[in-house]
């Protein structure tokens, strides 16, 4: 989603504050600081929640080789409600060199230092007292490692963050609850860690008020990972966020950062710009001033001859410098070649002073971008809507001049947008420009709009969501 220079931008210099972004409208909230840059604009900045997404899993594969559990035959990936997930569906065989939970499972191959995780998990084990699930990080070693115990009744062994320093778990929670209310539904969990401050935020369903926190720096690398004490459950759709870094010395240091190579996707995504050319694009034909519609009533040697004019155009104006797609301001959008249904995509993106584009959704406009002095409103909108929102609660934008990241998601009508991190439009209905007595487009292109001014876009990834 990002590479090193963004990765360095989006590093805070200061993540102690922590804000609720909009709760009154429902949106997730983020750990986030609040200021003001040299240009005026009041920008939220999300903290380790802005970090690049470096892992997916919604185990549809069918398969977990992303993961090394540490009991292998108590690991499977099973189907539960037409979904694919990732189950611990029983007691672990290992023997910990001191005492901590038994049942755990990590993502291989990726370490990081500050991250964000956010996973959906489901206990499976009977109701009783002391019901848990955990979530694993900064795991150097078997005796190495913190976690998170979310318990049925909360004590000194029980739902808190726990770190486990060559010795018995010991309790490092400065606040928590009196316990988490298990159920036999699923849930979401997020663990978010700052390396520099040592801070560590855990949320359970409600993305606005930690229900766990503490302060410690004693490991600054390690990896991340799911599972229980001595329980059972599933787990499923876990995305780390994250400063990958080089594994160090057990109890220190890390190893120091690792450069993210651009236009490479994380797991689970597919690069649709490949760094080098064009290819897996094509222009937008002009037709109806761009309508789908319009689009879809060409047919045979009429829509060739459009089609070639437009891709004429596309590489008249659109050209790949240094790993990025530039746009030089004239010409018209660029489309992807092939069709999208339901879909996460993330894109980084970069304007100029009074720069102006956005992201269309299905060949529908569009997630806003544009310089936000403009309107002292900032990008991530869905601009085009008229009578549900269209507005970002906030400005989460970088300064002109630097790369932003999207995280787009987009389910039926409904469109989900995560600015550096920072969530500005949630669970909002996009409305169809082309034809607002109609709903949105089933399936449609993405494209990159042209709003005549200089624009760079890579680290272009899509994954579909298959429809149920």
């Amino acid at each position: 989603m990002s590479q090193l220079p963004v990765k360095v931008l989006r590093r805070i210099t200061s993540r102690l504050a922590a804000i609720v972004l909009v709760a009154a409208m429902g949106l997730l909230s983020a750990t986030a600081a609040e200021s003001a840059d040299k240009d005026g604009v009041q920008r939220v900045d999300a903290g380790a929640a802005g970090l690049p997404l470096l892992f997916f899993d919604d185990f549809e594969s069918g398969k977990a080789g992303h993961w090394a559990p540490g009991d292998a035959n108590a690991w499977k990936v099973s189907s539960v409600g037409g979904s694919k997930v990732y189950s611990q569906f029983k007691q672990s065989k290992v023997k910990n060199p001191v005492r901590s939970p038994f049942n755990r499972s990590l993502i291989k191959d990726t370490v990081v230092g500050s991250f964000t995780l956010d996973v959906r998990l489901q206990s499976t084990i009977k109701d009783y007292g002391h019901r848990d699930m955990c979530l694993f990080f900064g795991y150097q070693d078997p005796a190495h490692l913190y976690y998170v115990h979310l318990g049925k009744k909360m004590d000194d062994h029980a739902n808190n963050i726990f770190i486990v320093n060559n010795k018995p778990r010991t309790k490092i929670s400065k606040t928590t609850t009196a316990g988490t209310n298990w159920d036999d539904n699923w849930h979401h969990a997020r663990v978010v860690r700052d390396v520099d401050s040592g801070t560590i935020s855990v949320y359970f369903d409600d993305m606005a008020k930690p229900v766990m926190t503490a302060v410690d720096k004693t490991f600054s690398w390690g990896q991340v990972g799911l599972g229980s004490f001595d329980d059972t459950g599933n787990f499923d759709e876990v995305y780390l966020f994250g400063d990958a870094v080089k594994p160090g010395k057990v109890g220190g240091a890390s190893g120091g950062d690792i450069a993210f190579v651009d236009n490479r996707p994380p797991n689970g995504f597919a690069a649709a710009f490949n760094g080098k050319d064009l290819s897996g694009w094509k222009g937008l034909i002009a037709a109806g001033g761009g309508s789908p519609i319009a689009r879809a009533a060409l047919k045979g040697d009429a829509l060739k001859k459009a089609q070639a004019a437009a891709d004429a155009g596309m590489r008249a104006h659109w050209h790949v410098i240094d790993g990025a797609l530039v746009f030089d301001g004239k010409g018209r959008s660029l489309c992807t070649a092939k069709d999208y249904g339901d879909f996460e995509m993330l894109v980084d993106w970069k304007i100029k002073d009074k720069g102006d584009s956005g992201i269309y959704l299905r060949g529908s406009p569009q997630v806003q971008i544009w310089d936000p002095k403009l309107r002292n409103v900032g990008s991530g909108g869905l601009y085009n809507n008229q009578k549900n929102p269209s507005k970002p609660p906030v400005i989460a934008d970088n300064p002109v001049g630097q790369w932003n990241s999207f995280r787009i998601k987009m389910v039926g009508e409904k469109v989900w947008v995560w600015l550096n991190g920072v969530p500005v439009v949630d669970n909002v209905t996009l409305e169809n420009y082309w034809d607002r007595k109609q709903p949105i487009f089933s399936t449609g292109q993405i494209e990159l709009q042209n709003h005549g001014n200089t624009l760079y876009f890579k680290n272009v990834f899509l994954r579909e969501i298959p429809r149920k």
